[in-house]
C-alpha cells in the first residue's frame, strides 16, 4: 500500500552516481567517534557520590540520589512486559527524560544515536519524520504502536510530551504484534497517573523563532488515593529555520485510572493532536541517467508559499487490568484512533544535469480509522524443577483509509519550473484541497497466540511463542466497488534459546517468521491497479546484552529475508524474489571515571536482491540501506560542578542506493550535535535549563526513501529550555 500511494505522485525513474568519498566517515574515525545513543544508570551512579558546587544568586543542588530516568523494561507485545536483558531480541527504549536531554521533537531524535537507525525524512522540511532500522523502514500502517496497540500513523509524528517512555523492537515482530514490515515495532508508552503529586512546566525556544509551552500535572485523590490523573498540555508555534517555514503545533492528553478494589484497576485515556507546517517539500526526483548533486551546492529555498502540510489526530482507550493471585495476571483493553491528513506540498522533477525541474504540487485530504481489542492473561507455574512463563491472548483490530478523489491527489497541479540553485516564486490559483472522499481500503486482524518461556535452569531458558492471524483486506474503487481484496491465515512462530551468563547479561539465539502487507501497483504502472498478497519474512539472531553499573552493551548478529516489491524496467509493480539483510548491529556505553562516559556504536549490513526476474535489480544492494553506520556521544559531568552536564555526539551514515537498479546514490554523510544541561534550585523548586545545537556545522545532505526519491535535510538548529519542577 504504501508503494502505491508514495508512486501515485510520480513515475519511477533511474540515473547514475559515481561512489562517494570515504573522506566523512575517516573525519568521524579520526575523532575516536565510533559510539552511541542514551544516558544511562551507570553515570547517574558513578556520579551521585558527589557534592555539587554553590553558585552565587542562585541555591545550587547536588545531583540526585536517585539514577536518571532509565528504562529497564520494554513491552512486548505477546509476551507482555519483561527486562530488557531478559528478551532474545534487540530493543532500544528511551524516557521522557532522555528525552528531553536529546531536545527530542520525534522518533527520528529520540533513537538517532542508535546505530540501526538511518533517517530518511525529517518534519522540518519534508511531511513526516521517518527512519529505517537496519536498512528496513518501518510500516507506518501497522508498526506504529500506542500503549501496544496499532495507532494511525501514515506521514505524521506523534508529540512526545504525553508518552512516558518510547520503545523500539528492532527487527521481526509477526509473533508479538501481527502483521508489520520487518523494519521493526514503535511503541509509544502513555504517560499514566504519579502515586505523588507531580507539576512541571516548561518553555522552550527553537531557531529561527519557534517557542513552546509544555504542562504535565499527575498525581491521586480519592479515599485511599483511588482516582489518578495525568495531564498534559502543550502548545508551539512560530517561524522555523527553513523556508517558508512555520509551524503550529497543539497537544492535549490526559489519562485516568481507578482502583475499584486492590486487585482491579479501570484506566483510561484521550489524547488529540493538531500540527501544522507550511513550507514542506514532499521530495525530489531525478531523471533517467542524473546524477544526484552535491546537497550543499543546492539552494535552500526550493518550496513555495503554497506548500504546507497538516495532520489531526485523536483517540481514546481504556482497560481493566486485574491480579488474579501473586503469578496471575489479566487485562483487556480498547483503543480507538483517527487522523486526518491533508497535505499541499511539491514533488520536483529534475530533468537535466544543469538542475531544472518541474514542480507538482499535490493537494488532498485523507482519513485513517483504527480500532484495536486486546485480551491477554500471564501467569507463572512449574513443572517439577522446571518453571513456565506463559501468555495466552486475543485480539482484533480494524482499518479503514479514505482517499480523495481528486486532481490534485491522482495528478496535482502545475506550479512551473524552477533551477535547484535559484531561488524561484511558482504559483497556481487553481489549487484547492479535495475534500470529496471515498473508502479506499478496510483491512481486520482477528488474532489468537501464546508463548511459554520455560526456565530449565537459573541460567538457561528457551522461549516457544505462536500467533495465528486472520486477516482480510479490501481495496475499493470511486464508485465503492470491490477493485482488488487478498486474505491470510498465516500461523507466524517465534523460538528463542537464552542462556544468563551472569544476572545482568544475556546470551540468546531466536528464530522469527512475519508477515506483511503486499504492496500494490500505482497508477503509473502498467499493471495499475494489480495488488498483491502478504510478503513473508524470515529473521535469524545471535545476540548479547548486558547492562552493568559501570558499563553497558549490546551485539547482534542478524540475517533477514523479505519478499521483494518493486517497479521493474518494463514500468510493471511486480513482487517477487527476495531482499537479504545481513549485518552486524553492535552498541555500548562506559563510564570511564566519576566524570567522563563515553557512548558508542556500529552497524555494518550487507543488503542483496536475489531471485528476482529483473536483470537489472538481480545481485544489486537494496534502496535505502547504508552499508556502514557509526555513531558517538562523549558526557562530561565535571565533579566540581555536578548540576553541568556537557555532551558532544555524532553521526556517520554510509552511502545509500536511491532505486532498486541501483544507478543513482546519495553519498555518506557525517553530523555533529552539542549540548547542555544545568540543575539548579530557584526560590525552593527544582528547575533544569537545557541547550544545544543540532546539526552543529550545517552540514547538508540527501535522504533518501521507498526506491525513487530523495529529500534534502534541515538547516542547523539552536535549542534551549527551561522546566520547572513543583
Amino acid at each position: 500500500m504504501q508503494n502505491s500511494l508514495i508512486a501515485r505522485r510520480a513515475s519511477f525513474a533511474r540515473g547514475h552516481r559515481r561512489a562517494p568519498s570515504l573522506l566523512s566517515a575517516g573525519l568521524l574515525v579520526s575523532v575516536g567517534l565510533s559510539l552511541s545513543t542514551l544516558s544511562s544508570t551507570g553515570w547517574a551512579q558513578v556520579a551521585a557520590s558527589d557534592a555539587a558546587a554553590t553558585l552565587p544568586a542562585v541555591s545550587v543542588s547536588a545531583s540526585k540520589d536517585a539514577p536518571v530516568a532509565q528504562a529497564d523494561t520494554v513491552s512486548a507485545g505477546a509476551l507482555g512486559t519483561r527486562k530488557l536483558v531478559d528478551t532474545p531480541f534487540s530493543t532500544r527504549t528511551v524516557t521522557a527524560e532522555e528525552g528531553k536531554d536529546l531536545f527530542a521533537t520525534t522518533s527520528n531524535d529520540l533513537f538517532k544515536y542508535d546505530p540501526a537507525v538511518s533517517v530518511t525524512s525529517e518534519n522540518a522540511i519534508g511531511e513526516n519524520s521517518m527512519f529505517t532500522v537496519r536498512g528496513m523502514p518501518i510500516d507506518t500502517l501497522n508498526s506504529i504502536k500506542v500503549d501496544g496497540q496499532t495507532f494511525p500513523s501514515w506521514d505524521t509524528d506523534l508529540s512526545l510530551e504525553p508518552f512516558e517512555q518510547v520503545e523500539l523492537l528492532k527487527g521481526l515482530s509477526g509473533f508479538m504484534y501481527g502483521f508489520g514490515s520487518p523494519g521493526g515495532i514503535v511503541n509509544y508508552v502513555l504517560k499514566r497517573p504519579t502515586d505523588t503529586p507531580y507539576r512541571s512546566v516548561t518553555v522552550g525556544y527553537r531557531s529561527a523563532d519557534v517557542f513552546s509551552e509544555a504542562v504535565d500535572l499527575g498525581g491521586r485523590f480519592g479515599n485511599d488515593d483511588r482516582f489518578g490523573y495525568r495531564l498534559n498540555l502543550v502548545n508551539e508555534a512560530g517561524n522555523t529555520a527553513e523556508q517558508n517555514g512555520h509551524v503550529r503545533r497543539q497537544v492535549a492528553s490526559l489519562a485516568f485510572d481507578f482502583r475499584i478494589t486492590p486487585d482491579l484497576t479501570w484506566s483510561a485515556d484521550a489524547f488529540y493532536q493538531k500540527r501544522k507546517t507550511n513550507g514542506t517539500l514532499f521530495g525530489l526526483m531525478f531523471g533517467a541517467g542524473l546524477g544526484i548533486p552535491d546537497a550543499s551546492t543546492v539552494t535552500h529555498a526550493l518550496t513555495q508559499p503554497q506548500n504546507y502540510y497538516q495532520t489531526e489526530m485523536a483517540s481514546f482507550g481504556t482497560g481493566l487490568d486485574y491480579r488474579l493471585s501473586e503469578n496471575w495476571h489479566a487485562s483487556v483493553k480498547y483503543r480507538f484512533a483517527k487522523e486526518n491528513r491533508t497535505n499541499s506540498d511539491s514533488l520536483l522533477y529534475v530533468t537535466d544535469s544543469a538542475g531544472d525541474y518541474s514542480n507538482t504540487l499535490y493537494a488532498a485530504m485523507t482519513r485513517y480509522f483504527y480500532q484495536n481489542v486486546d485480551a491477554m492473561v500471564e501467569g507463572k507455574f512449574n513443572t517439577g524443577s522446571i518453571q513456565h512463563d506463559v501468555v495466552v491472548g486475543a485480539g482484533f483490530q480494524t482499518q479503514t483509509s479514505e482517499y480523495s478523489n481528486s486532481v490534485g491527489w491522482n495528478q496535482g497541479y502545475f506550479l512551473g519550473n524552477g533551477n535547484l540553485y535559484s531561488s524561484t516564486l511558482l504559483t497556481n490559483d487553481e489549487v484547492s484541497i479535495g475534500s470529496n472522499l471515498y473508502r479506499q481500503q478496510r483491512t481486520t486482524q482477528a488474532a489468537v497466540y501464546a508463548s511459554d518461556t520455560v526456565q530449565f535452569t537459573s541460567r538457561l531458558s528457551t522461549l516457544v511463542g505462536l500467533r495465528y492471524t486472520q486477516y482480510r483486506e479490501h481495496v475499493y474503487n470511486t464508485t465503492g466497488a470491490v477493485s482488488s481484496q487478498y486474505s491470510a491465515d498465516p500461523v507466524t512462530p517465534t523460538v528463542a534459546l537464552m542462556f544468563k551468563t551472569d544476572q545482568n547479561s544475556t546470551l540468546y539465539a531466536s528464530y522469527v517468521e512475519s508477515l506483511e502487507q503486499g504492496g500494490a501497483a500505482s497508477n503509473t504502472n502498467l499493471n495499475y491497479p494489480d495488488t498483491f498478497g502478504p510478503l513473508k519474512s524470515k529473521q535469524y539472531e545471535i545476540g548479547f546484552k548486558t547492562d552493568h553499573s559501570k558499563w553497558g552493551a549490546n551485539l547482534a548478529l542478524f540475517r533477514v529475508d523479505q519478499g521483494y516489491n518493486y517497479t521493474n524496467s518494463a514500468n510493471i509493480f511486480v513482487q517477487d524474489g527476495t531482499k537479504r539483510y545481513t549485518g552486524v548491529d553492535a552498541s555500548g556505553w562506559i563510564a570511564l571515571t566519576s566524570e567522563w562516559r563515553v557512548l558508542g556504536g556500529v552497524m555494518w549490513l550487507d543488503t542483496k536482491a536475489l531471485g528476482v526476474d529483473d536483470a537489472s535489480v538481480e545481485g544489486k544492494r537494496v534502496y535505502g540501506a547504508p552499508r556502514f553506520t557509526a555513531t558517538g556521544r562523549i558526557e562530561y559531568n565535571p565533579s566540581y560542578l555536578r548540576p553541568l552536564t556537557l555532551a558532544f555526539g555524532g553521526k556517520y551514515v554510509g552511502n545509500q542506493a536511491v532505486n532498486a537498479a541501483n544507478t543513482q546514490f546519495v553519498p555518506a554523510y557525517v553530523t555533529y550535535d552539542l549540548s547542555g544541561r544545568y540543575e539548579t534550585k530557584i526560590a525552593g523548586k527544582d528547575v533544569t535549563f537545557r541547550a544545544g545545537i543540532n546539526n552543529l556545522f550545517n552540514r547538508r545532505y540527501w535522504t533518501t526513501a521507498w526506491g525513487y526519491y530523495v529529500a534534502p535535510s534541515p538547516t542547523r538548529t539552536a535549542v534551549a529550555s527551561a522546566t520547572l519542577q513543583f
